[in-house]
């Protein structure tokens, strides 16, 4: 009985082993992503004029073209110059100041930002002020005294100092202003003059006028003495960022407009539906921008963009959001100036019937004046130094209204090709197009038309692009272009028929 007993417990014990199977391996956790916390960008040195108004420990600025008001900290410096001016509390002044336009404090659901007040250069009375109407950028540094009276004016490389009794010119080589410093120009005029000027960070008044300014000034001459207050100027306009900006992908389109009052617009528009960011920008460099985004359509919101310029370019890598970094897509950001918003001007496509003769087009060999002329202009319109820049250029009327248009290509080549500036040729001159990157010469006249402007082809690894007139400007870059037969497009005419320059001429006169 035992026997059988265990041989048949046997099998059973077989088929419990056979049937059993191994645990499973637990699956390796998912790998977290690091989160990268980071703080605000802090923006030092930049320029702000407007109204400003305190009391009961509060402050609140309003700047020059723009209704929007920030609320602002108070503090002891800024109340004690304030209070100095101004005859009672929350009396509008006119101030102007060095600052920056940050978030409000966390939990601040009235205001969308905030202004910080960090050095004041000017303040005075509104009713004594020319207040926003006062240009600030025609000059480097401005001073003056009444005991006895003088005028101090540096601008363009020249001083102007005037008394009740004379007014002499200099110049002055080495006239760099450095406004957190003291600061020592010494001159001598053609008659061999000599005039030395101190100028030095302070508190400096003149109650009798109900103003104050945030320099002391010395000028040494040969006639005596002259103490005084001054103020600089802003000889550099941030007016360098205004403007239309576009980014467009196959999946999204983005319009970023810059205006002149710092105030932003951000638009996204995926698959027909848009949203619309609004906030502020801000900078201390002509290579650099912030933008401060505030609100999505009614909700507050925390988020920041830092921007490198090159050129008519704003590119960036990665976005800002409540304190935590988030890194765009390999390629960034990259955002291209335009002439007016994506969509905003409406033109009708008219067309008209032109005759086309082969012709090959090389540049002359001596420099346009004409074109030279609008490519400097164009230049110092969007507050870029051309330096050591060439062009060369042909023309050509493009869009059939008789007169000759200008395509310029600059020496920012590489292997991709050129950048290239068309000026539309009227009356009054050349007015800028468009301007186009990595365009391989020769370039060639198509027979297409759109609204009015003919299509261009252009090589690119052995295939024909053509770049088509979209109402506003040619296409900002080729490399979304489809090839094209240029057998079946070519009108015959041939720009920079030789192929890349060889001879280039100077952008500055």
């Amino acid at each position: 009985m035992r026997i059988s007993s265990l041989l048949l417990s046997v099998p059973l014990f077989l088929t419990v082993a056979c049937s059993s199977t191994p645990p499973e391996k637990p699956k390796p956790e998912p790998e977290q992503k690091q989160v990268i916390r980071e703080e605000f960008a802090k923006i030092l040195e930049g320029n702000f004029r407007g109204q400003l108004s305190l009391g009961d420990g509060k402050g609140y600025f309003k700047a020059c073209d723009t209704n929007e008001e920030f609320p602002v900290d108070a503090n002891f410096t800024l109340r004690n110059i304030y209070e100095q001016i101004s005859a009672s509390k929350y009396t509008p002044v006119y101030v102007e100041f060095t600052g920056e336009i940050i978030f409000p404090a966390k939990g601040d659901k009235k205001s969308d930002a905030a202004m910080r007040i960090d050095r004041v250069h000017h303040m005075a009375l509104a009713k004594a002020s020319l207040q926003c109407a006062k240009p600030v950028d025609t000059f480097l540094f401005n001073a003056n005294g009444d005991d006895p009276y003088w005028r101090l004016n540096i601008n363009d490389q020249q001083l102007f100092f005037a008394t009740k009794a004379r007014n002499q010119a200099y110049n002055v080589k080495h006239s760099n202003f450095r406004t957190t410093q003291i600061n020592n120009i010494s001159t001598t005029n053609e008659q061999g003059q000599r005039l030395k000027l101190t100028i030095e960070p302070g508190h400096c008044y003149n109650l009798k006028n109900k103003e104050y300014w945030g320099y002391t000034t010395k000028v040494d001459t040969v006639w005596g003495e002259f103490n005084g207050c001054g103020e600089p100027g802003w000889p550099i306009s941030d007016l360098v960022f205004t403007g239309f900006y576009l980014n467009k992908t196959e999946s999204k389109t983005t319009d970023l407009t810059l205006n002149s009052n710092y105030t932003v617009e951000y638009k996204e528009t995926v698959g027909g539906q848009s949203t619309t960011k609004t906030g502020f920008w801000k900078s201390n460099s002509p290579d650099r921008v912030v933008i401060m985004l505030t609100r999505r359509e009614n909700k507050q919101i925390r988020e920041e963009i830092n921007f490198n310029r090159s050129g008519l370019t704003l590119a960036s890598s990665r976005i800002n959001t409540n304190n935590i970094i988030t890194e765009f897509a390999a390629s960034g950001l990259i955002f291209n100036k335009m002439n007016a918003p994506e969509g905003d001007v409406e033109i009708i496509d008219n067309s008209i019937k032109r005759t086309f003769t082969s012709q090959r087009i090389g540049p002359q060999p001596e420099v346009d004046r004409e074109v030279q002329k609008a490519v400097n202009q164009y230049f110092k319109i969007h507050r870029t130094d051309p330096k050591n820049t060439k062009f060369s250029s042909v023309k050509f009327d493009l869009n059939g209204d008789g007169i000759k248009d200008a395509v310029v290509l600059l020496d920012w080549c590489s292997k991709s090709g050129c950048e290239m500036l068309i000026f539309e040729g009227t009356e009054k001159g050349y007015r800028f197009s468009s301007r186009v990157s990595r365009i391989q010469a020769p370039i060639i006249v198509a027979q297409s038309q759109h609204y009015l402007w003919q299509s261009l082809l252009t090589e690119k690894n052995g295939e024909w692009l053509k770049l088509d007139f979209d109402g506003i400007s040619y296409p900002i870059h080729t490399s979304e272009l489809n090839s094209v037969d240029k057998g079946a497009y070519s009108t015959g005419v041939v720009l920079f028929n030789q192929g890349t320059p060889t001879n280039w001429f100077p952008i500055k006169m």
